[in-house]
């Protein structure tokens, strides 16, 4: 059996804005069945870093999370702006802005979709060694983040944090596959 991609027969911009927009597809199979409507949210790649200090802690964000309606401790993390496609520069600049830390050497550890069912975009994810407090926070308006170190160690035994964000978990994965690869960068 060969999967094929659907065949888009027609495609209509339902809603559009700064960050993201939404699409209807009509689409079909390659068995000549028709998909009526499937919704499409398009979104700008995001990068997720795994910001580690020399000492072996990891630098983490405490944010309030709107969607879900809670407040979770994670890693930092943001989306691109339009047109970028250095990864590694988003992902520097996310970790200054939202924590004020610079890392000494950014390593790509891992490229995933956040949701390919709903979602285009996909996220990049660094591990950040070497990391160092160097400037004062630079937040948007809608940010109000608090930061944090922790051991490594802890934070990988999720001892203690409550209900994660998915896509953090998944840059653990990340992060300890590369370890395995690499025991001798592992804090």
């Amino acid at each position: 059996m060969t999967i094929k991609p659907w065949t888009i027969l027609s495609s209509k911009q339902v809603m559009r804005d700064q960050f993201m927009s939404l699409r209807t597809d009509r689409c079909q199979r390659e068995n000549g069945h028709v998909v009526p409507a499937y919704h499409v949210v398009e979104l700008t790649d995001w990068v997720t870093i795994i910001p580690l200090t020399a000492a072996g802690k990891i630098v983490l964000i405490r944010e309030y999370r709107h969607a879900g309606g809670v407040v979770l401790t994670g890693v930092p993390g943001g989306v691109s702006d339009p047109g970028e496609s250095d990864w590694e520069a988003v992902g520097r600049r996310e970790l200054r802005e939202e924590t004020g830390y610079d890392a000494r050497e950014m390593i790509p550890v891992g490229t995933c979709y956040p949701n390919p069912a709903t979602q285009n975009n996909r996220l990049h994810y660094f591990l950040a060694l070497g990391c160092e407090k160097k400037h004062a926070q630079s937040l948007d308006a809608n940010e109000e983040i608090e930061v944090l170190e922790m051991p490594y160690a802890d934070f990988l035994a999720y001892d203690g944090l409550e209900v994660q964000h998915a896509l953090h978990a998944a840059a653990l994965f990340y992060t300890e596959r590369f370890f395995s690869k690499h025991p001798g960068k592992r804090p």
